[in-house]
C-alpha cells in the first residue's frame, strides 16, 4: 500500500468535501495509507484564528484519526532536516512537509505548483 503525506489543502478539500479534490485524488486517499502532519493542523488553526479558513467544529486531529489517517508529530529530526533541503521554497510549513515526507520515506501529494516545480523525488500531484 502507497503511504502519502497530504498537503494541507488537501486535507481541508478532504475535511469539507471540497470539489477541487476531484474524485482520483479522492479514490487514491480512499485506498492508500495517510499521514497528516502536525504542522498542516497546526497550518490549519492559524489561519482559522486569523479568520482566513473556517474549520468544521471538535478536534482536528480526532476527526483525522476517526477517517484512519496516521497523525505524525514534529520531531526534532524533521525541523534538523529542513536545515539541509537541497530546494529554494520559502514557506516555512511547506518545507517541513517536504522535510518530513524525505525523512519518513513518504510521498508528499499536493497541488501547489510552487512544490510541484521544484521537481523533487518523493512529491507527486494529487
Amino acid at each position: 500500500m502507497n503511504r502519502y503525506l497530504l498537503d494541507t489543502h488537501l486535507i481541508y478539500w478532504w475535511m469539507t468535501a471540497d470539489a477541487r479534490l476531484g474524485q482520483t485524488t479522492q479514490g487514491l486517499i480512499e485506498t492508500s495509507g495517510i499521514v497528516v502532519s502536525a504542522a498542516s493542523v497546526w497550518e490549519m488553526v492559524l489561519k482559522n484564528v486569523r479568520g482566513k479558513l473556517p474549520l468544521p467544529q471538535g478536534a482536528i486531529t480526532e476527526q483525522l484519526a476517526a477517517q484512519g489517517f496516521l497523525l505524525l508529530p514534529i520531531l526534532p529530526r524533521h525541523i534538523e532536516a529542513v536545515r539541509s533541503l537541497a530546494c529554494a521554497h520559502a514557506d516555512p510549513f511547506d518545507r517541513l512537509l517536504i522535510a518530513q515526507a524525505q525523512d519518513e520515506r513518504l510521498t508528499l501529494l499536493t497541488r501547489d505548483a510552487a512544490i510541484l516545480g521544484l521537481r523533487l523525488d518523493g512529491v507527486a500531484s494529487g
